[in-house]
């Protein structure tokens, strides 16, 4: 099997049916539409799982998993990553990157000063927002174009040009 990757996290169970929902960590909700199998990655375990039904509620996602039939067991699951073989995600347009791709990248300045790794991501409606960590410094980087001056997937880099205080 190819890489898997993260297309959601796992939040809390939802009525009494085994139903959980799920934070979509992809570009749109209807990604799911076209998933009938996942993986769900929780601690150092992997297991598959094929998908009775999703749909969207709200911002998230209802999903119910066959063999998952309690709050119990769905919230067993709860904070597990929800992974798909990464051939499974659909090509997106130059400069859009699924959430796995930018995550772990390296973050540098134009001037070439490290700054540290994508972390995780923030949706904040208007733009996403790259949390970055490096030595115990966290820093929130907004993913807009005055910012945001490269993404080198390849090279595993994200070059920004800070605001004034930004880094501070």
């Amino acid at each position: 099997m190819s890489s898997l990757v993260s297309i959601g996290r796992i939040v809390k169970s939802r009525g009494v049916k085994g139903e959980f929902i799920v934070l979509p960590l992809t570009f749109s909700l209807e990604r799911f539409d076209d998933v009938s199998r996942v993986y769900i990655k929780l601690d150092d375990e992997i297991r598959e799982f094929t998908i009775e039904y999703s749909k969207p509620y709200g911002r998230t996602i209802i999903m119910k998993l066959r063999g998952i039939n309690s709050p119990e067991d769905a919230a067993a699951l709860r904070g597990g990553q929800l992974m798909v073989p990464e051939e499974e995600s659909p090509p997106l347009p130059d400069g859009v990157y699924y959430y796995y791709q930018i995550i772990g990248l390296k973050v540098f300045t134009v001037d070439g000063v490290y700054i540290g790794r994508v972390i995780d991501i923030i949706e904040t409606g208007s733009n996403d927002v790259y949390v970055v960590r490096d030595e115990g410094k966290e820093y929130l980087i907004p993913a807009i174009r005055d910012v945001i001056r490269e993404i080198d997937i390849r090279d595993r880099r994200i070059i920004i040009s800070p605001e004034a205080g930004l880094l501070e």
